[in-house]
């Protein structure tokens, strides 16, 4: 890539700004941008979505995804999508409510220098996937549980689509120290202006990775692992923690998977 091309990129890039998913592009050209606010002043982290998918597929799918076809439900920008095809995902479709996220996700199509063959993003609402016929081998439902009005029947739209894995991952009540997970769902209410907010204001916190194995188990998904849990991170203000739950459609399936049972310190682990 000439200078001046690399030059334009960057501009693009930042332009487009902020941004979520940090995605390389091509060379060392990545979605990293000064600008890390969105119009309302609210801050938007970026995570690695490459790093958090192989952490997070790599003890279930060691050999990659070797063809599977896969469904991003609020895929933001398209990290764990492109993270998906990296793996070598044959198909994929992700879709998300903001324009905002699917303009970044159909640039990075545009300009990712790796395999995008098969790879569609669309601007849609959850809802949407009641009218939509295909199905996928494993699904990935990052950061939308806990912004819906109704979670549940959110989820099943996702898991009556899903033949194999279904990973989500959500936002949750923080756990007392000690003190076991009472299984429930807490209502709470969001603004609807902020990038990394929902669309719909009423929503609702899981208690954690039992409840959401429950509601998996209802949806078909017999066995379940938590492979990641975090509590209250005090450090950023938040209210909440955080945990991801994968469900497979074979029983047996994650039987050398481990399972967290009590959530992580987030705060003591980023001091270590």
């Amino acid at each position: 890539m000439t200078s001046e091309a690399y030059k334009d990129l960057a501009q693009k890039i930042e332009a487009m700004a902020p941004w979520h998913h940090n995605i390389l592009l091509r060379g060392d050209v990545r979605t990293i941008a000064e600008q890390k606010a969105d119009a309302t002043g609210a801050n938007v982290t970026q995570v690695d979505a490459d790093a958090s998918f192989k952490k997070a597929t790599g003890p279930i799918l060691p050999n990659g995804m070797e063809g599977r076809s896969f469904l991003d439900c609020a895929c933001n920008c398209g990290g764990y999508s492109f993270a998906a095809k990296s793996a070598g995902a044959g198909d994929v479709y992700g879709f998300d409510v903001r324009d905002h996220w699917i303009d970044q996700a159909k640039f990075v199509l545009e300009h990712r220098e790796a395999d995008c063959s098969g790879m569609v993003f669309e601007v849609a609402d959850l809802s949407a996937l009641a009218s939509h016929e295909e199905s996928y081998d494993v699904t990935w439902f990052s950061g939308i549980f806990y912004h819906l009005p109704d979670p549940i029947a959110g989820l099943k739209l996702a898991a009556d689509r899903t033949n194999e894995l279904l990973f989500l991952n959500t936002a949750c009540m923080p756990l007392a120290p000690g003190k076991p997970e009472v299984p429930s769902l807490q209502y709470k209410t969001e603004g609807t202006e902020q990038l990394m907010s929902g669309v719909y204001g009423p929503s609702w916190l899981p208690s954690g990775p039992i409840v959401l194995k429950e509601i998996l188990g209802w949806l078909g998904f017999p066995e379940a692992r938590t492979y990641m849990w975090v509590e209250r991170n005090q450090q950023s203000g938040r209210r909440s923690g955080r945990v991801a739950v994968v469900g497979a459609r074979e029983a047996g399936r994650l039987d050398n998977m481990d399972d967290i049972a009590r959530p992580t310190d987030l705060d003591s682990r980023r001091r270590t």
